[in-house]
């Protein structure tokens, strides 16, 4: 059942819904994935794309962004998959990654955004993540633009651990992300 929710809302999306990736893997929490563009690089600014959303085919812009920043930028090869942050449960606060591959006709940043990665048409709010665990794609919506942040190095980020460490240890952080924090920073204190 959850699988057949889980397929039709990635669908329209145009992401072929692979499976959940197991909770045993060490990767970043998405909750504390959603964190990482706000945490600048020594450099000033992550990889983006900002497009106005006053401009009539400001979707079709942006999903063309996405694409070209997410395939140069790491989070996805020629086999065109990747994961995506999706609730695991219906009605729970319990998200984990989905392990999608892209189909040949997509539609992330308009109706993806509207079914399942965002607040609306053309309001994307999604967390993406590589399949090696090393690139965050952040999608984002705001009042006049939408866009998507390409965060990569994240592990080497030391208020990005001391977050996770923090959510490990905080009453208020639910048992499936304190473990997958957990999990996540051993894996990078190796």
């Amino acid at each position: 059942m959850e699988q057949k929710r889980h397929s039709g809302r990635l669908a329209a999306a145009g992401l072929i819904f692979l499976g959940l990736v197991s909770p045993e893997r060490p990767l970043i929490p998405p909750a504390l994935a959603t964190l990482a563009p706000g945490y600048p690089p020594k450099s000033g600014t992550w990889p983006r794309l900002v497009v106005d959303s006053d401009i009539p085919d400001f979707v079709t812009r942006a999903n063309n962004g996405w694409l070209d920043l997410c395939q140069a930028g790491g989070l996805f090869g020629d086999d065109r998959e990747f994961l995506v942050a999706i609730e695991a449960h219906e009605g729970e606060s319990d998200w984990w990654w989905a392990h999608v591959r892209l189909a040949e006709s997509w539609d992330v940043m308009g109706a993806g955004s509207a079914a399942a990665l965002g607040s609306g048409f053309g309001a994307p709010e999604f967390v993406m993540l590589s399949l090696d665990g090393d690139i965050i794609a952040f999608g984002m919506s705001g009042n006049s633009s939408i866009g998507v942040v390409l965060v990569d190095g994240f592990r080497n980020i030391a208020g990005l651990r001391e977050l996770a460490f923090w959510k490990v240890n905080s009453p208020g952080t639910p048992q499936q992300e304190k473990v997958a924090a957990r999990r996540w920073l051993e894996s990078i204190t190796r």
